[in-house]
């Protein structure tokens, strides 16, 4: 009888480097495609929010001139944009103004009663700022109607207590100025 003779095509050291050209060439490729990627600037999203914007809030004293866009609820939360204000509303004439306090409301702890604010080509006037744990808000209190115009602007305050969320919330209450 003949000896069968096994034809190898690579050896074992041959399929090893080829594996590992393979490995290194796919961790290559996605290192430079997704490593390379630019990455979104505060103003590149600040130009993307505000290209649907709907109206400015204004507040002169503090100098604030922000674009507004409405806003909706998204797994029991309002989706808060990220470098604009949001509005939200329940009833006809009362509105939630929302923002960040690192970005659109950086400045509003600053708001002193009396002060005036322009949002929807109407003149409101701040009748009420207070601080609230944010364990102890009511959205059904803040959304309530009211029987003046109102609009109601909160962020983030006091304590940090994870990257994006604070312990308290700062709430400015303002009325139609008559």
């Amino acid at each position: 009888m003949g000896s069968v003779v096994k034809k190898v095509i690579f050896s074992k050291k041959t399929l090893t480097f080829i594996a590992i050209f393979f490995v290194y060439f796919v961790a290559g490729f996605a290192f430079f495609y997704f490593g390379l990627q630019p990455a979104i600037s505060a103003e590149d999203t600040y130009a993307k929010e505000a290209s649907v914007a709907e109206t400015r809030l204004q507040i002169p004293e503090i100098e604030l001139s922000v674009p507004v866009i409405s806003i909706g609820i998204k797994d029991n939360d309002l989706e808060v944009p990220e470098q604009i204000v949001g509005s939200y509303s329940v009833h006809h004439n009362k509105v939630l103004l929302i923002g960040h306090s690192s970005t659109a409301f950086s400045n509003l702890n600053k708001v002193k009663m009396e002060n005036k604010i322009i949002y929807n080509d109407k003149v409101y006037v701040v009748n009420n700022i207070e601080q609230k744990e944010k364990t102890e808000i009511s959205m059904k209190e803040i959304l309530k109607a009211e029987k003046d115009d109102t609009i109601v602007l909160m962020t983030c305050s006091g304590e940090q207590i994870t990257e994006t969320d604070y312990s308290h919330r700062l709430i400015i209450t303002a009325t139609i100025s008559s």
